[in-house]
């Protein structure tokens, strides 16, 4: 039985699809498209796999769980990529005898494989002030381009 609804659904979906193509030069593309699709839903019915129901899609409210677990996995992701690169700069420049005070790792997750470096700040003393030029220049020697490089002052205490 549900060989014969998928089937009569895929015909009566290819059906409407090819009334509402309209007379132009990609009729014939979009025709074995559809063609396509109604085959392989077809052959999909034949072989018995199944990809779920159309009336069963899945539930994601506001309170998912998965959506609390997918921000916990971005936030130690941040920190993660933050502690290594920090920890990388930090060694550079304390190879060169250049102590910052702090370095600050501005990232950006747009995405679940989106994600980038965007700022590097270093927060130095004000007795290293004429060790900046240095910083800078084995910092953008060592980052990308588009990463953005900054340098702050601390007043000693």
């Amino acid at each position: 039985m549900d060989f014969l609804l998928t089937v009569c659904m895929a015909a009566i979906a290819s059906a409407l699809f090819r009334i509402l193509v309209p007379e132009n030069k990609f009729t014939k593309q979009i025709s074995l498209l559809i063609a396509c699709v109604f085959l392989l839903t077809a052959a999909t019915a034949i072989s018995g796999a199944e990809f779920g129901s159309l009336t069963e899609a899945p539930e994601i409210s506001a309170s998912s769980d998965y959506i609390g677990f997918s921000g916990e996995v971005n936030k130690s992701l941040q920190k993660k990529i933050c502690s290594d690169m920090s920890d990388k700069l930090y060694a550079i420049l304390h190879k060169n005898e250049i102590y910052p005070e702090q370095i600050h790792i501005g990232v950006n997750i747009s995405g679940l494989y989106s994600i980038s470096i965007t700022q590097v700040k270093l927060v130095l003393s004000e007795n290293s002030r004429d060790k900046a030029d240095k910083a800078l220049a084995l910092l953008r020697a060592e980052l990308s381009e588009d990463i953005e490089i900054k340098t702050e002052f601390k007043e000693v205490r």
